[in-house]
């Protein structure tokens, strides 16, 4: 820092400093712009690990697809498996398979509709 003796040096000093301040201002921002550029895949791989450890809802579609495939999975792939195997995959299995489900619900609802449908006699069939 240098000696200031008058006060047009302290304007000069002033301004000097002010315009250094927004030069970092903007080097900070333009770095943090390349920084979230950069963690872009991170964050995308983040996003797709997430459906691996948690599920998105508690519905009855997704519940009921995960505990099929949780026990499917442990009970009939991994029959012969270690403990630590039986523990994480069919956790995992469970998460992706009930998310998939509540991604596809509306599809899953008209099939299963359709099913119902199929077997059902109709009342005009019966009538007659």
């Amino acid at each position: 820092m240098r000696t200031i003796n008058t006060l047009a040096e302290l304007k000069e000093e002033r301004q000097r400093l002010y315009m250094r301040k927004a030069f970092l201002e903007t080097e900070i921002k333009t770095n943090f712009n390349e920084i979230k550029e950069q963690l872009k895949p991170f964050h995308s791989l983040a996003k797709g690990a997430g459906k691996f450890l948690a599920s998105k809802d508690n519905s009855v579609v997704g519940s009921s697809v995960g505990f099929l495939t949780s026990a499917l999975v442990k009970n009939v792939l991994l029959r012969n498996s270690g403990f630590i195997t039986k523990l994480i995959v069919p956790y995992l299995a469970k998460n992706v398979a009930s998310n998939v489900a509540e991604d596809n619900k509306p599809k899953i609802a008209g099939w299963i509709s359709d099913m119902i449908a199929r077997f059902m006699p109709k009342k005009a069939e019966a009538e007659a």
